[in-house]
């Protein structure tokens, strides 16, 4: 994508055909009220005048955030708290992604990243692991990052995307959506997974000249001996530590899988 587009982004957000299509992409997963109570069923009734009122809320600058409803649960084991925006929260969030993941994948994103972005799942992870493992790399660094989407501030987080996005006013509406939640990076917000990929890209830069696949937050380093994947092991967890994440042990390892035994979370 050129330079002029990557500072003009906000006209594919605020319109009305924006937000539709972003509302669409919301009603394909269930989804609980927000803070407001809304449902989806609620907010379909007057589609169209609820689509018009955001859509001018958004080109004069005036929206700002609902109040969002946090909720908790016991499951895999542990507690887990979720951020619940409200719907229309939802659809901004939805549109804002869309603007900024096409700048994304041509700037920031590797060609080996898979999950958490259209047409990049699991098969085509599966596949190029496929290749690499056919072609004699057989022993692979599998490390599943830690956590992955916490110990984000504020600051990084929006200057993470503003290193590859120069729209004023699109920066804007990001800093507002974030500024609301609990942390930048919540489970739940239609954004989290757009910056955790963020937050992981400066190691995904410093990996050129390796065979890798990244499959969400969990890296795959292909290699031809044990030796050469300890030492990618030890260079990959320097990495991480060198930006505040590392490897989950229990789920973390140096081994000899078959392809398909790869990315069976994702």
């Amino acid at each position: 994508m050129s330079g002029p587009a990557a500072h003009s982004l906000m006209g594919q957000v605020c319109t009305e055909r924006a937000l539709k299509r972003a509302a669409r992409q919301c009603m394909g997963r269930a989804g609980a009220p927000g803070g407001d109570g809304m449902s989806w069923r609620a907010f379909r009734q007057d589609m169209p005048a609820r689509i018009t009122t955001l859509a001018a809320s958004l080109a004069d600058g005036a929206w700002r955030p609902s109040p969002h409803r946090i909720l908790e649960f016991d499951a895999w084991g542990k507690r887990h708290t979720v951020t619940i925006p409200t719907v229309g929260d939802r659809i901004v969030h939805r549109a804002v992604r869309n603007a900024i993941e096409p700048v994304l994948a041509q700037r920031a994103y590797p060609p080996w990243m898979y999950g958490w972005r259209s047409r990049a799942g699991r098969p085509l992870a599966v596949a190029a692991a496929a290749r690499h493992l056919a072609d004699g790399n057989r022993w692979v660094v599998d490390i599943d990052v830690a956590a992955a989407s916490t110990g984000v501030g504020l600051e990084d987080a929006i200057g993470s995307v503003a290193r590859f996005v120069h729209d004023g006013s699109l920066l804007t509406v990001v800093r507002r959506i974030l500024t609301a939640l609990p942390d930048p990076l919540a489970p739940g917000s239609g954004l989290s997974p757009l910056f955790t990929n963020l937050r992981m890209t400066p190691v995904d830069h410093r990996l050129g000249g390796h065979l890798v696949v990244r499959m969400t937050d969990n890296y795959t380093v292909f290699c031809p001996t044990r030796p050469a994947a300890e030492e990618v092991w030890s260079y990959l967890a320097d990495l991480l530590a060198d930006h505040g994440m590392t490897p989950a042990t229990a789920k973390s390892k140096i081994w000899r899988p078959h392809a398909e035994d790869l990315y069976a979370a994702g």
